[in-house]
């Protein structure tokens, strides 16, 4: 797994509005960019959950200008647009004490533009 020396800023550019989301390099579980095409796992716990998943909710097909800085220092700094995305939420919210705070698992594929 190869991680990020800085977090990851997604920029979405939407009907002349832009909207970012600055995610952790804490919360990067691995990265992958080669030929184009970006591969981002990212998993968030805690109340910033609801973020990630609003920010990406119906973001298929849509134009994102995405900077960051792998483990290898290579920069990446470039447009994209979001192929695929697949969300996993967990643990589920419950009355026990000793619940587990709440989960987000995302991967997200992107292609060059």
């Amino acid at each position: 797994m190869v991680g990020v020396l800085e977090p990851i800023i997604f920029t979405l550019k939407e009907e002349g509005d832009m909207k970012d989301l600055i995610v952790p390099k804490e919360f990067i579980r691995d990265i992958d960019f080669h030929g184009g095409h970006l591969m981002v796992y990212i998993r968030v716990t805690g109340p910033d959950t609801g973020k990630v998943t609003d920010f990406f909710n119906d973001c298929e097909g849509k134009s994102f200008h995405i900077e960051t800085t792998e483990n290898q220092g290579d920069e990446i700094s470039d447009e994209f647009i979001l192929t695929s995305i697949y969300q996993d939420e967990g643990p589920p919210l419950s009355v026990d004490i000793d619940s587990e705070p709440p989960m987000i698992r995302a991967i997200l594929d992107f292609e060059r533009k």
